[in-house]
């Protein structure tokens, strides 16, 4: 029994895989066809953090997180992206990406630095830490689409979720010192304008550009934002592939709340392989 259910479960996978591999019914890349599309990729990201923490009386100058407090300028990244293409000859299309990054660190300081009400000493050991958490929702029109290609553009909102600390000795009086931890954080749902084209110069080839921008004083905040990212994709099978690209994304904001009243200036690029699905 149990190498009849063996044999019928690998015959299943196999026409499924042969099936996929055999349907090579399309001229150009099939994700300028299909409906569904999603990716899951990981993203070697160079990073830097350069961030400040208003006190009460001053307004500090920012902090490179990575040269000042030592915070890690490359990491991974996991990578989450979607799309649904609906409508008449599917030119309407939903949009989604998520990832999430929190780098940390340590070191000793070279120099004093101001975080909020504190100072942080030079020579004393601190540690210090940031994450951001991305999604990115989007929804925009194909004013060109066919086999070959799709030129569109569309609006969306992409919610950060941002945050930083430090932590270490403080002067206090200046005489005495004292351990401190000092944290800001913020969600911001900033919207966003965006446009992307693909095109597909032969069979399983699909070369790709997408970029999102926003520069505008909104409620609390204040500033721009960038999220680009161009590549280019192999189909393997009729409903798979692999995608090589590379992506940007800067965010430079001020930000006037009572959980954080200061900046972030945040970049992450880097190179992203993922695996895709089409169908």
């Amino acid at each position: 029994m149990k190498k009849k259910l063996s044999l019928g479960l690998f015959a299943l996978v196999f026409s499924l895989i042969s099936g996929s591999a055999l349907a090579q019914d399309y001229e150009y890349h099939p994700a300028l066809s299909d409906s569904f599309h999603v990716s899951a990729g990981w993203f070697k990201s160079d990073n830097t953090f350069k961030v400040s923490l208003n006190g009460v009386d001053a307004d500090w100058p920012e902090i490179d997180f990575g040269d000042d407090v030592g915070v890690d300028s490359t990491n991974s990244i996991l990578n989450f992206q979607l799309r649904w293409n609906y409508g008449s000859e599917d030119q309407w299309s939903l949009w989604g990406q998520y990832f999430k990054n929190k780098a940390d660190g340590d070191a000793t300081l070279e120099e004093d630095i101001e975080w909020g009400n504190v100072i942080f000493r030079e020579g004393t050991f601190v540690g210090a830490g940031v994450s951001v958490e991305v999604i990115r929702l989007f929804a925009g029109y194909s004013f060109i689409k066919n086999d070959r290609s799709d030129l569109g553009a569309g609006f969306g909102i992409h919610n950060l979720d941002l945050s930083a600390f430090i932590e270490g000795e403080i002067l206090i009086n200046d005489e005495g010192t004292g351990f401190h931890r000092g944290d800001g954080s913020t969600s911001a749902p900033l919207p966003n304008l965006g446009a992307w084209y693909f095109f597909s110069p032969a069979k399983k080839w699909l070369l790709h550009a997408r970029v999102d921008w926003i520069s505008a004083n909104i409620d609390a905040y204040d500033g721009t934002l960038w999220n680009a990212n161009v590549g280019v994709n192999y189909q393997f099978f009729r409903n798979f592939g692999v995608d090589l690209a590379y992506q940007y994304f800067n965010l430079n904001l001020g930000i006037d709340k009572s959980s954080w009243n200061g900046s972030a200036d945040m970049t992450y690029s880097g190179p992203v392989i993922s695996l895709t699905a089409n169908w």
